[in-house]
């Protein structure tokens, strides 16, 4: 846990509970009193909690048939539920129906609460949601059906490797089974998975992924000002230390990644010194708890660290090379043709292969399996000796086939067919 997680725990220990209460509640209450969206009360709404989710979130404003799209951010509206559940309940380690009746009966008055506000504000046809499976947004869900508003589900998680595709699809069905009214997916993989979970068939629509359609749209200017100069990029994506690490490994055994990725900023560093030519970006995971921490030990004149859930699409648009470990951003590259390393040299890799995306079996990413492997492929690509980022046209072809396995039909009109889907569950 980071210096803001610990931070956060303290706090709870240390002030009252009703202090606390009253803070959330403020928060909860200034967050939907700041929500400034274009409001037509004669427009279907829709309310979208923003769950790490903004790259789809722009796609589909962008792509807005005549919805009213109010967006919240989940966090605000909904701190208040860390008072009311177990760890273990938090965590997806505990049943959701086996917390404490009196303290989900609470919370549930807290999201009377919040949704009173909004519908103070707003006509709410529909709430849309990255998961349902999630602690504080269960009794929201119930109570916004109570008022005849349905729930929908943009799984924003369309990767998933074989160990989950069993063990996670179990866990959420006996922990927190799927309670919406439909859910939308990125691949026949994502369908195939929520069926395992329990979801009806009907109520899953294929609709790929909402982001990449941005890729299908003339860039803005949101790297502008991120660099004194311009220059080629190279961009490395950040992670958790304990990311697509099974929990009772990473708890039992105190596994992580963490010392593949502190060696891979070193690199990042040691280029961005080495070749003042080329500009460098660490894109942090959105709930990377070190990125201050980051900011503070590698940044310098053409080396970047930045955060947040809303740069991601920009970074890979923009790289010339785009370097990672376990995340979606190198699919989307992949997509996009750009040259890939995958970094693996953690001795764990092959050990935890059946928990990982498989970037070990695709083409057309190149595979760091030593840290030395890794800096002779950063010295190559930087000093302009590409041969071994050449691919064949089966190479090609087999990249392409890997990236359809995950992104089904990126070809810029999946909001369309998300907005499709909507109105036929409305």
């Amino acid at each position: 846990m980071g210096i803001a997680g610990r931070l956060r725990r303290y706090a709870k220990r240390l002030v009252p509970r009703p202090v606390l209460l009253k803070l959330y509640r403020d928060g909860a209450n200034a967050c939907i009193a700041a929500l400034q969206p274009d409001y037509d009360p004669r427009r279907k709404t829709i309310l979208i909690l923003n769950h790490f989710f903004s790259q789809d979130i722009k796609a589909l404003e962008l792509a807005n048939p005549g919805f009213n799209l109010v967006v919240a951010e989940s966090e605000e509206l909904f701190r208040s539920a860390r008072l009311f559940f177990s760890p273990a309940v938090v965590n997806l380690m505990a049943a959701y129906a086996d917390e404490n009746p009196a303290s989900v009966a609470l919370y549930r008055e807290e999201c009377r609460r919040v949704l009173r506000r909004l519908e103070a504000r707003f006509r709410i046809d529909a709430i849309l949601t990255a998961s349902d499976i999630f602690y504080w947004i269960r009794e929201f869900i119930a109570v916004a059906r109570e008022r005849g508003i349905k729930t929908i589900v943009l799984d924003k998680e369309g990767t998933i490797s074989p160990h989950d595709f069993e063990f996670e699809s179990a866990r959420i069905r006996r922990f927190a089974p799927y309670m919406s009214d439909h859910i939308l997916v990125w691949s026949e993989g994502q369908r195939a998975f929520w069926e395992k979970v329990g979801v009806p068939g009907a109520q899953i629509t294929v609709t790929g992924q909402p982001r990449s359609d941005l890729f299908f749209r003339s860039g803005g200017d949101e790297l502008a000002g991120l660099f004194r100069r311009e220059a080629p990029l190279v961009t490395f994506f950040s992670y958790l230390d304990i990311a697509y690490i099974p929990v009772p490994i990473a708890d039992g055994e105190g596994l992580t990644w963490a010392r593949m990725k502190r060696d891979t900023h070193d690199e990042i560093l040691r280029c961005a010194t080495t070749y003042p030519d080329y500009n460098f970006v660490i894109k942090t995971h959105p709930q990377q708890e070190d990125l201050a921490a980051l900011q503070r030990a590698y940044t310098r004149d053409n080396l970047v660290v930045v955060g947040g859930s809303s740069l991601g699409n920009a970074l890979i648009i923009r790289s010339d090379l785009l370097i990672g470990f376990q995340t979606t951003a190198l699919i989307e590259a992949m997509f996009l043709g750009k040259p890939v390393v995958y970094t693996a040299w953690d001795p764990n890799v092959p050990r935890l292969l059946d928990h990982l995306l498989p970037f070990h079996m695709a083409e057309g990413v190149l595979i760091a399996r030593t840290l030395e492997e890794f800096r002779g492929l950063c010295d190559d690509f930087c000093q302009q000796r590409r041969d071994a980022f050449q691919l064949t046209a089966e190479q090609k072809a087999a990249r392409d086939a890997f990236v359809n396995r995950f992104l089904h039909q990126p070809d810029g009109k999946a909001s369309e067919r998300l907005f499709n889907a909507l109105q036929r569950v409305l």
